[in-house]
């Protein structure tokens, strides 16, 4: 770059030398030409004054009167003396020409002084003229070089704003990318610290599950000190009490679809408690036998769905420590429905405060139920199954043909009843239900979802067989007794 802009500066001061040298000899070519012209023109009144003498010498002969008189400036017809015109003359000569330097003064020395002094003038003009259109070059050079100065000025100050534009942005954009590579390392900062704060809580979330450990586990858990082994001891615990619960599942199940009796038998046997509750008694109104129940929502919830009352002072107490029934009879927000009474005790009354809870329905979700066996409400051999949903559904529940983990009960109507001969079975009951009744009880068992029997599941319901047998529904009020312990479900 530097060695071009040096070709540019010396191509520029050639020109100019050679722009120079063309103008003086410009002018020098001018100043001869005109030189000869005055010389010429010089030359030519030379010429002519010779003429006028020659015509002068040659008219005096003929009228000399006439051109003495033309020559001193008198009329022709003037007919003063020669000493006269002679003396008018000296007089003139010394008023108006004084400077003539000659002593002898006569016209003709006049005319050439005159002429001389002409010659001289315009001499001095035409230098006069020439310095002038010199002085105009000169300026007009130094004008184009002004504005050609100007112009390498004014691009100058153009690319140096150019460029401080472009280093603006150039800045700009290098301290936007500062930002964004600042706040990207800040973000990576804070997720880094989060990730180190998660791994910390969740080193401390592992550590509290030592006290789940069998004595066995818990030595390994306390030798490792790597959360990676501890995770890896705490499942393969889980999964062999997965498989303990299993077996103890299967053979449970097995036993209560051997025998019913067997089946009420081991769950009245067996410590059923409330996990928890689902709402509370807000009020209670006496006149109408009615109560608002405040849940903590009540999405999900139809009315006819029965709950078990409980003492809120026992937060697990026994399923058959329930002090009364009621039944919803309208949901009157999203958070409060109202349910009539059906079934109460004098000693022991259902007060504000106590706790509800059903097996039938959780808040915010819907009871699914899964029915195998061969369902039979009533004396006939025809199946009730379809009977049966109905019922499940006016509560808000609905069922599903196959078990998986969103299932909330599995209801067991057991096999069909012999109708007399030994091999003879219901009609419509064919191997493929045994086989589907057996695979869903099995599914059950692995995923420890509870089982029930037909009769605890009406009970849930707030129905009996008699009921359903005379084709009507049961009035529960005060004056039936609560169920038993052997058939309380929850």
């Amino acid at each position: 770059m530097p060695a071009q802009r040096n070709n540019v500066v010396q191509s520029l001061s050639i020109a100019l030398i050679v722009f120079v040298m063309l103008t003086f000899v410009l002018a020098v070519t001018t100043y001869v030409f005109f030189k000869q012209q005055i010389d010429e023109q010089v030359k030519v009144v030379e010429a002519q004054a010779a003429a006028t003498k020659v015509k002068g010498e040659l008219d005096s002969a003929v009228a000399e009167k006439k051109v003495l008189l033309t020559v001193i400036g008198y009329p022709e017809d003037d007919e003063k003396a020669a000493s006269d015109v002679e003396t008018e003359t000296t007089d003139i000569f010394k008023e108006k020409f004084a400077a003539y330097p000659e002593e002898s003064k006569n016209w003709k020395g006049v005319a050439d002084w005159l002429q001389s002094s002409i010659a001289a003038k315009d001499k001095d003009l035409k230098a006069l003229e020439d310095d002038k259109k010199k002085l105009a070059v000169d300026t007009e050079a130094a004008q184009k070089k002004l504005a050609e100065s100007e112009a390498n000025a004014a691009e100058e100050k153009a690319k140096l704003i150019e460029a401080a534009a472009a280093e603006k942005t150039d800045s700009e954009n290098r301290w936007k990318e500062h930002e964004k590579n600042l706040a990207a390392a800040s973000n990576a900062q804070e997720s880094s610290l989060k990730r180190s704060t998660s791994l910390d809580s969740l080193t401390t979330e592992i550590a509290k599950g030592e006290a789940y450990l069998s004595a066995a586990g818990k030595k390994k858990f306390e030798a490792s000190t790597v959360a990676e082994e501890r995770v890896k001891l705490l499942f393969a615990e889980l999964r062999e009490r997965e498989k303990t619960i299993s077996n103890q599942n299967s053979m449970l199940a097995d036993l209560g679809a051997a025998d019913k009796n067997l089946q009420e038998t081991i769950l009245a046997a067996s410590s059923k408690t409330v996990e928890g509750f689902d709402g509370k008694i807000a009020s209670v109104d006496e006149g109408d036998r009615t109560v608002l129940i405040d849940f903590r929502t009540t999405r999900g919830l139809q009315p006819g769905l029965l709950f078990y009352v409980y003492d809120p002072a026992d937060p697990k107490p026994e399923v058959s420590a329930k002090k009364g029934i009621v039944e919803v009879v309208a949901v009157e927000s999203g958070s409060l429905a109202r349910a009539r009474v059906r079934q109460d005790g004098i000693r022991n009354p259902i007060l504000s405060g106590d706790a509800v809870a059903t097996s039938l329905w959780t808040p915010g979700t819907a009871f699914e139920a899964v029915i195998v066996g061969f369902v039979q409400l009533d004396a006939d051999a025809k199946p009730d199954t379809d009977r049966l949903q109905e019922l499940l559904e006016r509560v808000g529940g609905h069922v599903e043909r196959a078990v998986s983990p969103s299932t909330s009960m599995v209801v067991d109507a057991g096999l069909p009843r012999k109708l007399g001969v030994a091999d003879d079975q219901a009609a419509g009951w064919k191997p493929i239900d045994d086989t589907r009744r057996n695979n869903q009880l099995k599914e059950a068992r692995r995923l420890g979802i509870r089982v029930v029997g037909i009769e605890a599941f009406l009970e849930m319901l707030g129905l009996d067989r008699g009921s359903l047998t005379s084709d009507r529904l049961p009035r529960l009020d005060g004056k039936r007794s609560p169920p038993g312990r052997g058939n309380d479900s929850f």
